[in-house]
């Protein structure tokens, strides 16, 4: 649900064309005038309206959707409210949210016809490309601790302890002061600009929005899938290309890729072997399961961006 909503600020303009240009002229000539509520929801100067929080966490949009439309009239009015007190008012499109499923459902089905334009075509790449940044941080704090890691996010978040400077650009001021309290770190793919968020009904958990790191290479292959599966199956065979392909999107036990892809335990053992002797997988045993992990090898040949291998 984030990544959708975060897609409608990448959709804006031409910042980072050479990323994101095929990307926006194949979407924006999909959408037309039934999208106009998503403005309202993502207006052109922060804050949103953040149908996210209100989703909360979700294994698929389905299953946020279902948590949103479950959400306290409470809840979706406090959104409503600090919407109108950035911006002055409560559009139309959104004014019937706290009260009526009906205008609730309206607006997630919207949401969903536009994430299916936009974002599922090209949603395993994306995910793919944020698991890759999360490996790729959580490496940087076993590396160079707590200090390394808030002053290597992104150009426009500035460490200096105990404070943590955010430039957001032309957004609202704040000051936020954790007590103590965690603050959980989000890559993004689309949202190009770090920020926060937080429940304004209830101010105590923060979350910071950064943007994951990108080059031009890795987003045209996710536009363009990468290499093809048949190109990879000529090369690997198909069984093998799509054991090497779920272990690179997370799939790193031999149950778990069994159960994904339908195969025996025996055969899948028989699969990474092959990927093992030819270098484009790691596998070691932790406590009673066999996790499987891409080589860099592995990940060039998928055309994955880098990811690191998980510390044992």
């Amino acid at each position: 649900m984030a990544e959708t909503l975060f897609s409608l600020y990448a959709l804006r303009g031409r910042a980072e064309e050479t990323k994101f240009g095929a990307w926006r002229r194949r979407v924006r000539g999909g959408v037309d005038s039934r999208f106009a509520v998503l403005a309202a929801i993502t207006p052109a100067r922060l804050p949103s309206f953040d149908l996210a929080l209100l989703a909360g966490p979700g294994r698929d949009l389905a299953q946020s959707a279902e948590t949103f439309l479950a959400s306290p009239r409470q809840a979706v009015r406090a959104e409503l409210d600090f919407y109108a007190g950035h911006h002055g008012r409560v559009p139309a499109a959104l004014a019937g949210l706290v009260d009526t499923l009906a205008a609730r459902r309206e607006v997630l089905s919207t949401v969903q016809a536009y994430h299916h334009v936009a974002v599922a075509p090209h949603w395993r790449g994306v995910r793919a490309h944020l698991d890759a940044e999360r490996a790729r941080r959580g490496t940087i704090l076993l590396d160079h601790g707590v200090d390394g890691l808030l002053s290597s996010l992104h150009p426009n978040i500035r460490w200096s302890p105990p404070t943590l400077h955010i430039d957001a650009g032309n957004q609202f001021d704040d000051d936020f002061v954790l007590d103590g309290r965690g603050l959980l770190l989000m890559p993004s793919f689309f949202l190009r600009f770090p920020g926060v968020m937080y429940d304004p009904g209830n101010p105590a958990d923060y979350t910071l929005i950064f943007p994951a790191a990108l080059g031009v290479d890795h987003a045209a292959g996710i536009w363009t899938g990468g290499p093809s599966q048949r190109a990879l199956a000529n090369l690997l065979g198909r069984t093998r290309a799509s054991v090497l392909t779920a272990i690179a999107d997370g799939l790193t036990t031999t149950g778990a890729l069994a159960r994904g892809l339908d195969i025996s335990s025996a055969a899948i053992s028989q699969h990474t072997a092959v990927l093992r002797e030819a270098g484009l997988i790691t596998t070691r045993r932790h406590h009673s399961n066999v996790l499987h992990h891409p080589t860099q090898t592995g990940l060039a040949l998928l055309d994955r961006p880098d990811t690191p291998r998980p510390i044992p």
